[in-house]
């Protein structure tokens, strides 16, 4: 395992000189990215199986939390008798961030 400071200036000279900065493979002048074709294939592969892992457990315990009659995202206990299965606090939460909230129309 080298030094930090060792594998920071090996990272700089590499990419100073147009190679990719995790191999020291050759990039292609004209792609846009850092790194190589082959070191994204390989970060794209580990990021598939790792979303897909937690992707899995989520969904698992969504169901779980449904089930039971807590909110599914937070895990808080939601009323029988209450409308939404998503307590009040994160379906005020989902308005705000997903443009839930009704927009004013603008009059001509």
């Amino acid at each position: 395992m080298e030094e930090p400071a060792v594998r920071k200036k090996k990272y700089h000279k590499r990419l100073k000189n147009g190679l990719c900065p995790r191999c020291g493979g050759k990039v292609k002048k004209s792609s846009p990215y850092k790194t190589c074709e082959a070191c994204r294939e390989f970060y794209r592969e580990y990021q598939r199986e790792n979303t897909d892992t937690v992707n899995d457990l989520r969904r698992e315990r969504y169901e779980l939390r449904k089930k039971k009659g807590l909110c599914p995202r937070c895990g808080v206990p939601v009323g029988k008798k209450a409308k939404n299965f998503i307590c009040s606090k994160c379906l005020k939460k989902q308005y705000k961030n997903e443009s839930g909230a009704k927009k004013a129309k603008k009059r001509k």
